[in-house]
Order: C-alpha cells, then structure tokens, then sequence
C-alpha cells in the first residue's frame, strides 16, 4: 500500500510540473521607450477637501487615464495613480496635455513640458500651468548613516522630500523661501533641528534627505520599525513661520508631526493658505 500510495504521489507531482510547463500565463504590456516621461499627478489648489471638489476624470493628450469609474477620482490634496506606492502614468516626452474634468465639464486644458524621467506635476491653480518637480529618483542610491556601537541594530533611516506650494492669500504665492526641518521625538531638547535640504521657493522641492530613525521600544518590539518625527518651518528670516490657526482666530508657530518608516520614502507637500482658510499644513506623499 505505501508503494501505491507513493506512487500515486509522485505522478500527481509529475502533473503539476508538466502544466506548470505547458501552459504559460501571458501578461499584455508594452516595453516603455526609454525617452519617455514617467509622472505622477497632483490636485493641489488650496480648496476644501470635500467630495464636490473631487475631479472625476484626467485625459493626457486626450487619453483618459484615471476616472471614478476605473483608476480612481483625483481628490484635491492628493494625486494619482493612487491605488499602490511608486506608480508612474507615462507619455512621451516633451508638450503634454492635460485635461481634468469635474461632473461632466472641463475645469482644466493646460499643456507642460515632461522630461524623459520621473517627476511630479502639480495643479496648484486652474487657471495657471502646472508646477512641475524633479522625482528625485533613484532614492537609494546612497544611506550615507552607519550605526555606532551603542546604537548597533537600532538606527536606521527613511528620506523626506519637502515641495513648497504654499500661498499667502488667495491668487498670491507665498515670496519668501521656506526652510523644512525634523528632530527626532526622542531628541533632547538641546539637540539641534535637522534641514531638509536648502530653502525652497514656492514651486521648488528639495533634495531627498535622509532622515535617522530610532526604532522606538527597539528592534525587537517595534513591528512596523517606525518613530515620530517633530518638523518645523523656518521662514526667509530664520524664525519660525506664522501660520493662521485651524479656527482662523490668531497667527501660530508652525509645527507637525509624522510617524517614520525605515526604507520609505517621502514627499512632504506644503500647501494651503498662511494666513486665510483653508490653512495650510503638509500633505505626505509616499514614493516608495
């Protein structure tokens, strides 16, 4: 019976290989060029987040390319695609177009300019052209942080990007450059902020900064590997920017807070009013 049943066993074996061989599981696509642009697409004109303002439909160079009805609706303060981390749309590059429509009529028919590699388009006004920033990409093509003894098996870092699209007021962009920066929740309060990358100007990203985490309750009991990290902006003065509080009673210092990965990356995207509703405050984007 055991020989039988052993048997039995390796001819079923033998059949699943000899499918797993015949038949093949074929995926449609096409090899991208490379002098193609990669781009993600972003709706960041300073309104409320409410579903009215969603925008239902973007046509690239009159193809439709994301929807409510497949892809996902582009919802003010966010991009897409948007369904998984690190997609990209392609187009060819060079003049593209780009049309968003919201319940069935056009809002927006502007052309830019993409560049054969990754980056990220803004629609910060819809009666002005997009903004586009560089992706930064590769993100990891150095770590630039080594542990020391003491700290063997529990640093490790992710990397913030910082997009300023702030505006002053409505229809005014914001003139100063602003200055990004995070401490660790752990650090003491004598311990200095860390920059994320140069000043920007409105429209202008910086580099993509390495930012050190430590795992907080160590390795072993930190599942997700992840820490609170404080921010804080500085504006073309070195102080701390004013910004209008949420009930829009008084001018507040602005601070933030986000909880960091190890091995993410992302963009930090400043935007809103400083000094009318709706405020400002940074919306993250994760690259990766």
């Amino acid at each position: 019976m055991k020989k039988i049943r052993f048997s039995i066993i390796a001819l079923a074996a033998l059949l699943v290989l000899g499918s797993c061989t015949k038949h093949k599981l074929w995926f449609p696509m096409d090899e991208m060029p490379k002098d193609g642009a990669e781009f993600q697409l972003h709706y960041f004109e300073p309104i409320n987040n409410v579903a009215a303002n969603n925008i239902d439909s973007v046509y690239i160079n009159g193809t439709l390319y994301s929807s409510k009805d497949g892809g996902g609706s582009l919802l003010p303060y966010n991009g897409v695609p948007c369904m998984d981390v690190g997609k990209f749309f392609y187009a060819p590059a060079g003049s593209v177009n780009i049309r968003l429509m919201r319940g069935g009529e056009t809002i927006y028919d502007r052309n830019t300019t993409l560049e054969a590699k990754k980056q990220n388009v803004f629609i910060h006004d819809l009666n002005e052209d997009p903004i586009v920033v560089d992706n930064r990409y590769p993100y990891w093509n150095d770590r630039g942080v080594a542990s020391t003894a003491a700290t063997f098996g529990d640093d490790s870092v992710c990397k913030v990007m910082f997009v300023n699209l702030l505006y002053e007021s409505p229809g005014v962009p914001y003139s100063g450059k602003l200055q990004y920066q995070y401490k660790r929740n752990d650090a003491g309060d004598d311990e200095p902020w860390n920059n994320i990358g140069d000043p920007v100007g409105f429209g202008e990203g910086t580099e993509r900064t390495l930012v050190l985490i430590h795992y907080e309750g160590g390795p072993t009991s930190n599942y997700y590997k992840s820490q609170r990290e404080n921010y804080r902006i500085l504006d073309e003065n070195g102080d701390i920017l004013q910004v209008l509080n949420s009930a829009g009673t008084k001018m507040i210092d602005y601070s933030d807070w986000w909880t960091a990965r190890v091995g993410k990356v992302y963009m930090h995207i400043f935007r809103g009013y400083r000094t009318a509703k709706p405020v400002c405050g940074v919306t993250q984007w994760t690259s990766l």
